[in-house]
Parts: structure tokens; sequence; C-alpha cells
């Protein structure tokens, strides 16, 4: 009988919150959408991080060298450059990467685009030459020097090293992550306090009902519970309409990748977060439905 009666209680709880929200629907769907926004935000700030982290950590682990080689370069010149790198006792390996070679490489790592690089007229990857590098020798003064004297040979279009790249691609990951947070935090203290007007609103709908209840000596929680769970009820449907609206945004760039063949962004947007984190924007929206909602139910405590 008692669990009976609770979950009576709690059905009556929740018929009473929703009741409430419809009553003061305008300033429900007002509060709904500043948590969307400020969800969406944030998950937007955490998704370009992910996306970022993505691309570190296809390339944190290269102590490779990369020479593009210049289209039309011979033989020689190629075996030139292979001998004169194995001869600089910097270089562990040495590999040669034909243009196919290298599309498919590209196609492996970044699944999401393998098919708009298939649409391309020709294949845009030139070939070139790896060299591993012995690991004591990455940021020794002598291995400028090397690089530099890659550089100035005839066959060589460029020399790529990424270490200086991936350590300003991580600063620029925990930056966007830092002001992701700060703007998150920013807008969900202004969603709190809209949330809170609301419920504010649905307490002087029920001024007198409030009343009649305190004096028949009503439990507190059967009083509050209604704005409480009223609070919660707008942060769940903010953060659950930023997620949906993150991820069609996400797919939406994703077929406009698809479409106008752009590598260079497809390249920043290949994952959507992971599940741990999706959960936590939506949490994010229930956290500030509920503190909303706490506010109000507070004053009308202090008010009684």
């Amino acid at each position: 009988m008692k669990s009976g009666g609770r979950v009576s209680s709690l059905a009556a709880l929740l018929d009473e919150a929703v009741q409430g929200l419809w009553r003061a629907r305008r300033m429900t769907t007002v509060s709904v959408f500043q948590i969307a926004v400020s969800v969406f935000l944030v998950g937007v700030f955490l998704l370009t991080a992910e996306n970022l982290k993505g691309v570190v950590e296809t390339v944190k682990d290269e102590t490779a060298v990369t020479i593009f080689l210049r289209a039309g370069a011979t033989e020689d010149e190629k075996s030139g450059i292979e001998r004169f790198s194995r001869d600089s006792h910097l270089v562990a390996a040495v590999r040669r990467v034909s243009p196919d070679e290298a599309r498919a490489r590209f196609s492996a790592s970044w699944q999401s685009l393998a098919k708009a690089t298939a649409t391309l007229p020709a294949n845009p990857f030139p070939e070139t030459i790896e060299l591993d590098l012995v690991p004591e020798v990455v940021g020794s003064g002598t291995l400028p020097e090397f690089l530099k004297l890659l550089a100035a040979r005839e066959a060589v279009e460029e020399v790529q090293f990424d270490v200086e790249w991936i350590r300003r691609l991580r600063g620029a990951v925990a930056l966007v992550q830092i002001w992701g947070g700060a703007i998150g935090a920013l807008l969900a203290f202004g969603a709190v306090f809209t949330i809170a007007n609301v419920v504010r609103l649905t307490i002087l709908l029920h001024r007198d009902e409030i009343d009649i209840l305190r004096l028949v000596g009503a439990p507190e929680f059967l009083i509050r519970g209604p704005f409480l769970i009223g609070g919660l009820v707008q942060g769940l449907l903010g953060g659950l309409f930023a997620l949906a609206l993150l991820y069609a945004a996400f797919h939406a760039v994703l077929r406009h990748v698809a479409v106008t063949h752009n590598v260079l962004v497809g390249v920043f947007v290949v994952r959507f977060l992971p599940p741990g984190q999706a959960l936590l924007l939506v949490a994010g929206g229930l956290l500030a439905g509920c503190a909303g909602g706490a506010i109000a139910a507070r004053r009308t405590s202090l008010e009684g």
C-alpha cells in the first residue's frame, strides 16, 4: 500500500508540474529555447575540440618527415634523396609512397571523406618519400639543417615535419574547451533564472492553492515538488533539443563536405561526440532546470 501511495503521489506531482508548464507555455518555450541555445553552443565547442583531438591523435605518434616530390621528378633524383637521407645517420627508415597509396591511407584514416575523394576527377595526392627519424634526433640542433638541405633539392616541392604543428594544435584544443566552458556557463546562468521566473509564474498562478495546502498541513515536498519537477522537465527538453540540433548540424556539414568535396573542412569534421559527452550535455540541461526550479521553490518556502 505504501509503495502504491508513493507512485500515485509522484504521478500527481508530475501531472501538476506538466499542467503548470502548459499554463505558462509561452514562458516555458522561452526557457527551453534558452537552455537549448546554451547547451548547443557548449556542444559546438565540445564537438570542435573532439575533432581537433582526433586530428592530434591521428598524427601524435609521428616522428616522420614527409618529402613531397615535384611532378616529373626523375628516378635518379628520388634515389639521390633516399641515399642522402640514409647517409645522414638521422634517419632510421626510408619509404616511398605512391599517389595511389597516399589516397588509400587518407581514405582509411578519414573514412567519412572516402567517397568524396573517390569522386575527384584526378588523384590530388603527390608522390612522397617518408623518413622515420631516429628518436633522439627529434628536437636536436642538427635536424633543422638537415631539413633545409632536403628542401633545397630540385625534385623536392615541400618538406613537412609536424611536431611543432601538433603542439600548436593541442593548445588550440585546450583553448576551445576553456572558451566553450566559459560561454556555456554564462548562458546557463541566464537560463537558470529564466526557468526560475517561469516556475515563479506558475507559483503565482497557484498562490491560493499553496496557502490552502499549508493550512491543512500538507508535506512540503508536495508543495515544492511540482516546481522542482517543472524545472527538471524544462532542462531535459532543452538538453535533448540541443543535442538533436547539434547532431543535425554535424550531419549537414558532412553532407556539405560530400557535395562540395571540401577536404580541408572535412578533415576537421569527421566524428560526433562520444556517448559520454552527449549525455553530459543533456545532464547540463537537467542541472540548469533543477537549479531554476530549486530557486523558485526556495522562494515559495521563504514566503510561506
